[in-house]
């Protein structure tokens, strides 16, 4: 990346006008979102380290963009973000990015940019790929992601305004990335786990042996009500490392930790090398340990990311044989509803106020490599899909064999933030050279044209036209001339679009009566008589028209 800020690209607010019928109607497009609560257990708004907060919960009391997104600044990465979260906090986005993945040649950049405007503010590029961070608005906490031991790995504290080192500490290669609860840093390394002032870095305690980092377990702690607690199935007090309990060996809690408050959520995934087509969710009591209940999913399902967990629900992806995005009850782990969703490669969910997001990647089935990313906006409470995004890759520079897919969203404030890679590309250097940022912004109707999911024909051919209604007036009568009493009949057949469903209103009174493409409606004594058409599309977005009758 330059010295100069990124390319702003974006979209504006759009609105429109459509006339249709024997005199001109005029309609706005409009669609309505029912709304359901799921609470996010309290945690703090905003999207404040990896998982969101420390409970490593992926969910937000905030809310992403609403009714629906559209496209608000975009820029090339100069560098990959897989399984990295962008972070934000006031009014700046934080990157952290890999910019070189070969074995003993690793670099990487953190850097700060206006969530408005995407201008830069600082950049660090003396750091190795790094991991996301952590902030509590005055520091930025971060680990280093190499495997290999290298002069300038270990974990840091960023001055978050100006991006200067506060503290670091160096006597250890790898640790886990960091939570932030308090005047307290926790985190891990091969050792053990570590409380840290966060402002000088300085050991408050360590406990020996107890490590996030336990081999093919992952790297995750997460904290809630002065307890930390760590993959390997120890849970420590937060106050002075003392462990409060602990899973027994011959029923080893083995998987990334996740908690709400109440429970403690325990993820398996292909990170378990005994079985990488199993997600396993184990629930605990937070207080004791103890096993409320299992979740194992059911024949083969290549899904490798974290649920997002809270007061009502816990959500999955399972890949067996459809993209499903699965809710689980949060106390009893029965399932509360499942959605099948388009595109491939899900990401793991998050949950900004009562909406669940996912990222994806769609691709024609007659040009593969000409797909996009794709993110899914989902009701928590019912599962009903509220809206599709495709993230426009014009401008960007994307790999010619591998469609890019969008990584795992980030949400806050009517916005959202996320990192496309190249899915299915077996070369690691892809990684950093083909991947790109995008923000959504708010905006009052429904995804259209470029950002619009598109649907394949049923031969596998081109696909179906846009949404477009249409209506004409069939009738034998001269239509110059039409009289109190006289029958038309308005059909909706010109219309364009997949699988549409039309709603007609022939009355005026603003109910929609009747269905079908083709309906009668008659001359009124007096006046004129307004008659609207509705229509939906298999996407769920809808677009109306209306026709005027009245004598001559």
């Amino acid at each position: 990346m330059s010295g100069e800020s990124p390319p702003r690209t974006g979209t504006d607010r759009r609105t429109f006008l459509k006339t249709v019928g024997i005199t001109i109607g005029v309609a706005s497009y409009g669609s309505t979102v029912s709304v359901a609560g799921d609470g996010t257990g309290g945690r703090e708004n905003g999207w404040n380290g990896p998982r969101s907060g420390p409970g490593r919960a992926g969910a937000t009391g905030d809310s992403g963009p609403a009714p629906f997104p559209t496209l608000d600044w975009k820029m090339d990465l100069d560098g990959g973000m897989y399984h990295v979260e962008p972070v934000v906090a006031d009014d700046v986005v934080y990157l952290a990015a890999t910019t070189n993945n070969t074995p003993g040649e690793r670099s990487g950049y953190l850097g700060a940019y206006d969530i408005e405007t995407g201008d830069r503010r600082w950049k660090r590029t003396d750091v190795f790929s790094p991991k996301t961070p952590a902030t509590d608005g005055e520091r930025l906490y971060f680990s280093t992601h190499t495997s290999e031991e290298a002069d300038g790995d270990g974990l840091y504290a960023l001055d978050a305004e100006s991006g200067a080192t506060t503290w670091k500490r160096t006597d250890h290669d790898v640790w886990s990335p960091p939570v932030v609860a308090g005047d307290r840093l926790f985190t891990s390394n091969r050792d053990g786990t570590y409380a840290f002032d966060r402002e000088n870095g300085e050991i408050v305690w360590k406990t020996n042996g107890v490590s996030g980092l336990a081999k093919d377990v992952g790297d995750a702690l997460s904290y809630a009500d002065e307890t930390v607690f760590v993959s390997d199935g120890n849970a420590l007090d937060a106050t002075d490392g003392s462990v409060k309990w602990r899973t027994p060996q011959d029923d080893a809690t083995l998987g990334t930790p996740a908690t709400n408050g109440e429970m403690v959520y325990y993820t398996q995934t292909d990170y378990i090398a005994a079985d990488d087509t199993t997600v396993k969710i184990e629930a605990r009591s937070s207080d004791t340990g103890e096993v409320e209940w299992t979740y194992e999913s059911k024949g083969d399902n290549r899904w490798d990311g974290r649920p997002a967990i809270t007061d009502s629900h816990v959500f999955l992806v399972d890949l067996d044989a459809e993209s499903t995005l699965r809710a689980l009850d949060a106390d009893s782990g029965e399932t509360a509803w499942e959605t099948e969703l388009q595109g491939r490669f899900l990401s793991s969910p998050v949950v900004g106020d009562e909406t669940v997001y996912l990222g994806s990647r769609y691709a024609p089935k007659l040009n593969p490599a000409a797909g996009s990313g794709l993110v899914h906006a989902v009701d928590s409470a019912t599962g009903d899909l509220r809206w599709s995004c495709l993230l426009d890759n014009d401008g960007l520079e994307t790999s010619p064999e591998d469609a890019p897919a969008a990584g795992e969203p980030v949400v806050t404030d009517g916005k959202l933030y996320a990192v496309t890679y190249p899915a299915n590309a077996t070369l690691d250097y892809k990684y950093t050279y083909y991947s790109n940022f995008f923000v959504l912004g708010p905006c009052d109707r429904r995804p259209d044209g470029d950002e619009r999911l598109p649907s394949d024909g049923p031969d596998g051919g081109d696909d179906f036209p846009p949404l477009d209604v249409c209506i004409d007036v069939v009738s034998n009568l001269d239509l110059d001339s039409l009289d109190v009493g006289d029958i038309v009949r308005l059909a909706a057949s010109c219309s364009t679009g997949r699988e549409l469903e039309f709603a007609w209103d022939i009355d005026g009174d603003g109910q929609y009566e009747e269905s079908g493409s083709v309906v009668s409606a008659t001359i009124p004594t007096c006046g004129s008589l307004t008659v609207e058409l509705k229509v939906t599309d298999a996407n769920g977005a809808t677009d109306t028209a209306t026709v005027r009758l009245s004598t001559n």
